[in-house]
């Protein structure tokens, strides 16, 4: 009796869940798509039209653009823009105490050379010119170098030129004026109290 009773109420639930599911079936018509995957496939679509060239070019134009802007700014400091400075100097009165441009005295004359060639500044006075660098043999010197001469047995520094190139040359500012000649000359050579590499010179 309760087995009969059960089955038609059995019978209305399933039609009643066929009818439910069959009216709520979704289509595939009808899903639109999800935007963030279109703009995905967008974006694939955007980086597939660059070749592989064209990506290596840009790497290679951003590389030299930052080469350029880290690299050696440094001027070379060549010998000629000191000689060349130096020659201009030719034929200047010698006054003591003087550092250019007009006029000068020895070391007025090394110190004006070095700031105006190579913006170098040098001690003032002779002796504190050669107490300032290193110290060089005869052998060893090279245009560039300071020559110190004492005229009392090295108990103080009293004069000072600059080397150029040639045969024992120099450029020193003294009584006669600013002139070129040979530190080894018979009245310079026994006064020669050393010599000094101020910097190094191409």
């Amino acid at each position: 009796m309760k087995t009969k009773s059960a089955l038609p109420i059995l019978l209305f639930f399933a039609t009643f869940l066929a009818i439910f599911f069959g009216q709520s079936t979704i289509s595939a018509d009808s899903i639109k798509p999800i935007q963030g995957i279109q703009a995905t496939a967008n974006h694939t679509d955007t980086l597939s039209s660059i070749s592989i060239p064209e990506k290596i070019q840009a790497i290679k134009s951003d590389s030299k653009a930052n080469v350029a802007d880290t690299s050696d700014k440094k001027a070379t400091k060549n010998y000629s823009d000191l000689i060349n400075l130096a020659r201009k100097q030719l034929g200047k009165d010698y006054v003591w105490g003087a550092v250019g441009p007009d006029t000068f005295d020895c070391s007025g004359l090394t110190q004006y050379l070095f700031a105006n060639a190579y913006n170098k500044t040098l001690p003032r006075t002779a002796a504190a010119q050669y107490a300032a660098f290193d110290h060089v043999s005869h052998d060893d010197v090279q245009p560039g170098d300071l020559v110190f001469f004492s005229y009392n047995g090295g108990a103080s520094i009293d004069h000072v030129g600059i080397v150029v190139s040639g045969d024992n040359q120099m450029i020193d500012a003294q009584d006669r004026g600013v002139l070129k000649e040979s530190y080894m000359a018979s009245y310079w050579k026994p006064y020669i109290a050393g010599y000094a590499h101020v910097m190094d010179l191409k």
